[in-house]
């Protein structure tokens, strides 16, 4: 089921309101994820020992789709989605759409709000990621929701150390800052253009249900914790135990078997009378068993969370790239569920961008516009050079889509222009090459023609 915030098309302070409302009741579990990816605590009371899967799956998973940086192409030809793709470039736009991955990954959700600045005397679109937790979005009733407006929360206390809560909205046209002041919202900075033709706030899904990757498997990080916790305090037990003596004494008083007691920690051997006994009473527990168990609830945790374990030996000492492959394809499938919602995003940023630049008239065709992910895996770069040449040969694969998919490719325009300098500076030199012996020759029969006009 969709986890998103539905309202009427008309903005009012009850609609804004009850859509608050609604943040409020997710964000109870946005900060429960929050503190589960930091602190890899789970449950209400803290445990003392802690092995942090969900940042180790959270991590993996980003690093695994934008840890090299996503690229963004256009169609040849096509001058003004060059030019917002320069934009991207020069404003690092990779870096916001690794934060957006990273939130995604972690809460379910990302959002990137968007706005103008001037530069040079021209408005300039720019944006910014929000974490979900100060940041949402409300739709519409329709099949094919659109969004109505979007909010960003803030939060300080007052003099009185109370709680002062506002909300900057976002609709279509304008943005509007509210306080809200006895259970209701009220307007206290007008209404301003914030430059763009549809609400600038986009929301960015991780995947159909809008969940966080470790989300699956809290309940086992719950458990793997206290079962490491049990297993240390064991240990401590075990360190600290009970001295236990049978048929002796160490004195009449307590004072007197502290002092014997003292005695008997610095020594290294003790006498007792033949039918007495010495003996520490400690918990009795099976190491082995307990083991198993921690291994268990770690591959389930994997398993769960479709995250290969990069640590296990099985994976790091398999080194042909098919089976690598396969033994990541559950992480695949999260990357590709991911950026199938992360495209329906990425297209809204370009139309709010297009807008600005070029007006509504001279509007960027968009869906010629693509962000390409290239996934962070090991990979043999050899068969897969010999695959891509093969097919380019074949006449199935152009060399520019070669290009796009190369990993050390990082601008394919600037590539091209580099292969044909590299091309013309060849032909200049062979051409060169070829004048010289030339040039030579004539100099030569120069040299010995004036010769002979000196003889006679």
């Amino acid at each position: 089921m969709e986890d998103i915030i539905r309202t009427p098309t008309e903005i009012t302070p009850k609609s804004i309101k009850n859509a608050y409302n609604q943040f409020m009741h997710r964000l109870q579990r946005m900060v429960h994820l929050d503190r589960a990816y930091d602190t890899g605590q789970v449950g209400e009371e803290p445990v003392r020992c802690v092995s942090n899967y969900c940042k180790y799956i959270s991590d993996t998973k980003s690093s695994y789709v934008a840890g090299n940086p996503p690229q963004y192409t256009v169609a040849e030809g096509d001058d003004k989605a060059a030019e917002m793709v320069d934009l991207f470039r020069h404003q690092t736009k990779e870096e916001v759409d690794q934060r957006l991955v990273s939130d995604a990954s972690i809460f379910g959700r990302a959002f990137e709000v968007c706005y103008c600045d001037v530069e040079e005397g021209k408005l300039i679109p720019k944006s910014a990621t929000i974490s979900p937790l100060h940041c949402f979005v409300a739709y519409d009733f329709g099949l094919n929701p659109d969004s109505v407006f979007g909010a960003v929360h803030y939060m300080e206390k007052d003099e009185n150390n109370t709680e002062v809560h506002y909300l900057d909205v976002y609709d279509a046209v304008n943005v509007t800052r509210y306080k809200l002041i006895s259970g209701s919202f009220s307007v206290i900075i007008d209404s301003r253009p914030h430059g763009f033709d549809r609400v600038p706030i986009i929301e960015y899904r991780n995947n159909a249900t809008m969940r966080g990757d470790f989300e699956p498997v809290l309940s086992l990080q719950d458990a793997i914790n206290h079962v490491l916790s049990d297993r240390v305090k064991d240990k401590n037990r075990f360190a600290s135990a009970v001295l236990m003596a049978k048929g002796v004494s160490f004195g009449d008083d307590p004072e007197e078997v502290d002092e014997s007691m003292g005695k008997l920690k610095d020594v290294e051997f003790v006498s007792i009378p033949k039918d007495a006994d010495l003996s520490y009473l400690v918990k009795t527990f099976d190491e082995a068993s307990v083991q198993i168990l921690v291994d268990d609830i770690k591959a389930d945790l994997h398993k769960i969370s479709r995250i290969p374990d990069l640590s296990d030996q099985a994976f790091a000492s398999n080194s042909s790239g098919v089976a690598i492959k396969f033994k990541l394809q559950g992480l695949n499938n999260l990357a590709q569920s991911l950026i199938a919602q992360f495209n329906k995003g990425f297209k809204r940023r370009c139309k709010l961008y297009s807008y600005v630049l070029f007006g509504s008239v001279d509007a960027v065709e968009v869906e010629s516009m693509r962000i390409v992910f290239r996934f962070d895996i090991p990979a043999d770069i050899i068969n897969e050079a010999n695959a891509l040449n093969t097919y380019i040969q074949a006449g199935i694969l152009s060399r520019r889509t070669a290009m796009e998919n190369c990993p050390y490719v990082e601008d394919v325009a600037i590539e091209e222009e580099r292969i044909d300098q590299e091309k013309d500076s060849d032909l200049e030199r062979s051409l060169r090459s070829e004048m010289d012996p030339m040039v030579n020759n004539m100099s030569s029969s120069e040299d010995e023609g004036n010769g002979e006009e000196e003889t006679y």
